[in-house]
């Protein structure tokens, strides 16, 4: 069943090519724990020469995202904390949960394959395993979903990973819940002494195609590598490229062209695969900034083409050009999930190649004649494996630190920088990060043609702390043969990032 306390917590993913959205899994044991072209306008917040340095935009202190108060994590009003706020109350000592509570938080397709005497079993289990739990690191928040390491007060691990979500509409029911082991660490025991060096080395050889940048941002947003394993090397980036996309609804703010506040309705003709919301009744208003906090935070595909449809195209690609990437027709026109889908899966091998390998003029031309028809992706006849790291969006550890950087240097206080923040912070990927920093920003995702391990692999981090420049670790793996193991990676970026919070 969906509760079963020794079920991993899964990397969320699709049916097809999968994407992660959110945290990579974990392995229990030793290890980890198992758990998942166009006239380009150039805008002073983003150009050096026009703008305030980044060493002049440091902030002497940052707040937190979710701020800890009498031990507990304040979090956003959202469906998620609203049933985690009752879930959490059901978990203290001496509660007992009723058949009558369980219909009234779980919603009907949790409880067609979890019955209400299964669900209160479990509610039981954890309770004794974890009484009066509390959040102890949170790893991801969005409106619908939620990630966390919890325990009672003061008990060392091994703790509880929580994997939480709810409906968004209506009053928001539960339709995930999963409790599994955590030990503390995702790393293996063998990477917990590497070096810097050893650990950027050791990654290079979990994919046949790696590209690793650990780096900081200095003054007008300049990226500079401490350690560089081909990181000026385009690879496939998977999820990644829904930076560029917030980028452009950022840019749009700050233009007076969308609001944060603004409503998008669900449509049936941006369901994408893999969204956690396209269950949610169709017209269902979605503030924009809710969607950019599912598209970062969970990386929601369904999020992300609502998203890229709102802002436009256009905007997203100038977005693209004016982040600083080295080669930006490898990203525009830059495609939304199903658009890139259908090249997978709707055309023959060497029709989608014309694409891939055609002008830019070509490129729009046949998105406008023969992509945007189609509609949504459901599947095809076809699935081009080796497109999924030659014929998807592709760029550089270099060029996402530009576009963090880019993003990051969007006007201070404002409402642009705000939806930023929110989004990019939503999720950490893992444990054990958004407690050493002052401000911790993630994105991530997969692509894998459905065998043993991923055909891409990334992850991408921006840290920073208060009156200091800003450090990155983009660590992106390519094979396309497949095969990456998602719990490596996780085992050796977690050193590496353990290591880049220790640095001066």
């Amino acid at each position: 069943m969906g509760c079963d306390t020794g079920a991993p917590f899964r990397a969320m993913g699709l049916a097809w090519p999968r994407m992660i959205r959110g945290p990579v899994a974990h392995r229990h044991g030793a290890g980890p724990m198992k758990r998942i072209a166009l006239a380009l306008a150039l805008w002073p917040w983003l150009l050096p020469a026009q703008a305030q340095t980044f060493a002049d935009q440091f902030e002497s202190t940052i707040a937190p995202q979710f701020p800890l108060v009498g031990g507990q994590f304040q979090l956003p009003p959202s469906p998620t904390t609203t049933q985690w706020q009752w879930l959490q109350g059901e978990l203290q000592a001496g509660q007992t949960t009723t058949a009558a509570e369980v219909n009234a938080h779980f919603d009907p397709a949790w409880l067609a394959t979890n019955p209400v005497q299964q669900t209160i079993a479990f509610i039981d289990s954890v309770r004794t395993s974890y009484p009066n739990a509390r959040i102890t690191d949170l790893v991801a928040h969005t409106p619908n979903r939620m990630t966390a390491v919890i325990d009672s007060p003061g008990s060392p691990p091994p703790s509880g990973y929580l994997v939480f979500g709810t409906r968004y509409a209506g009053t928001g029911l539960i339709v995930q819940f999963g409790v599994s082991s955590f030990g503390g660490s995702v790393m293996y025991p063998v990477d917990t002494t590497l070096t810097l060096a050893q650990a950027a080395d050791k990654f290079m050889t979990l994919s046949s195609a790696p590209a690793l940048l650990v780096g900081r941002i200095g003054a007008n947003g300049q990226c500079t590598a401490i350690v560089d394993r081909s990181a000026a090397v385009p690879r496939a980036t998977a999820s990644i490229f829904k930076t560029w996309v917030l980028g452009g609804a950022a840019r749009a703010i700050v233009d007076g062209n969308l609001s944060a506040t603004d409503t998008v309705p669900l449509v049936a003709s941006e369901l994408a695969p893999g969204g956690t919301i396209n269950n949610e009744p169709l017209n269902t208003p979605f503030p924009v900034a809710d969607l950019a906090t599912l598209m970062m935070g969970i990386s929601d595909n369904t999020a992300t083409d609502l998203l890229h449809e709102r802002v436009g195209r256009s905007v997203i690609n100038n977005f693209v050009a004016a982040s600083g990437v080295a080669d930006p027709n490898l990203l525009t026109p830059l495609l939304g999930i199903s658009e890139q889908f259908h090249l997978f899966y709707s055309f023959d091998l060497p029709t989608s190649l014309s694409y891939v390998n055609g002008s830019e003029a070509f490129q729009n031309n046949f998105l406008t004649t023969q992509i945007v028809p189609l509609g949504p992706s459901n599947g095809g006849p076809y699935f081009h494996v080796s497109l999924l790291t030659d014929g998807s969006w592709r760029a550089s550890p270099f060029d996402i630190c530009a576009a963090f950087a880019a993003l990051r240097r969007s006007p201070g206080g404002s409402e642009a920088f705000k939806t930023v923040d929110r989004a990019m912070g939503a999720g950490v990927a893992q444990p054990n990060v958004r407690g050493q920093w002052d401000r911790a920003w993630y994105k991530g995702g997969s692509l894998s043609s459905g065998g043993a391990g991923f055909n891409v692999l990334t992850h991408a981090w921006f840290l920073e702390d208060a009156e200091r420049d800003p450090f990155v670790v983009i660590a992106l793996s390519n094979a396309s043969a497949g095969g990456i193991d998602q719990f490596f990676v996780q085992s050796v970026t977690g050193r590496i990032l353990q290591l880049v919070a220790q640095l001066p």
